[in-house]
């Protein structure tokens, strides 16, 4: 598996200040972990071949709203109330966007897997049973 951020990056992208303060860095990649889990759940349910070799802000976005979220009530700071609501409302949104990329709805941009398979077949072909009589 795969962590699709790294412990900077999650301060930076969606952690307020006393979620970033109050987490030691090994809480911080736990979070990461569990929520990078629950993207590859969702990206394999559409068809993504893992491991991910590359990806892009989409995934990581969605994978620090979750990790921020967990991360907070991991702290007890009760991330659904108040100042901190955001954090429930940005996770949301990120399950659902990953819920979508399982249907196939969405496409991860940026989104390069382990399966190296290229098409056998690459420009157009035309199959006709119809005679022309040339």
């Amino acid at each position: 598996m795969s962590a699709y951020l790294a412990n900077d990056e999650l301060d930076d992208l969606a952690l307020p200040p006393d979620t970033r303060e109050g987490a030691t860095p090994d809480q911080k990649t736990a979070a990461i972990s569990a929520a990078s889990a629950i993207a590859d759940g969702h990206l394999v349910a559409g068809g993504v071949t893992l491991p991910l070799t590359s990806w892009g802000d989409d995934l990581r976005e969605a994978v620090a709203a979750i990790a921020a979220f967990n991360l907070a009530t991991t702290l007890g700071l009760a991330p659904e109330s108040g100042e901190r609501s955001n954090l429930y409302l940005r996770r949301k949104a990120a399950l659902d966007w990953l819920t979508r990329v399982g249907e196939g709805k969405v496409k991860p941009v940026g989104l390069v897997d382990a399966d190296p398979t290229v098409p056998a077949t690459v420009g157009v072909s035309l199959i006709t049973n119809a005679r022309r009589g040339w």
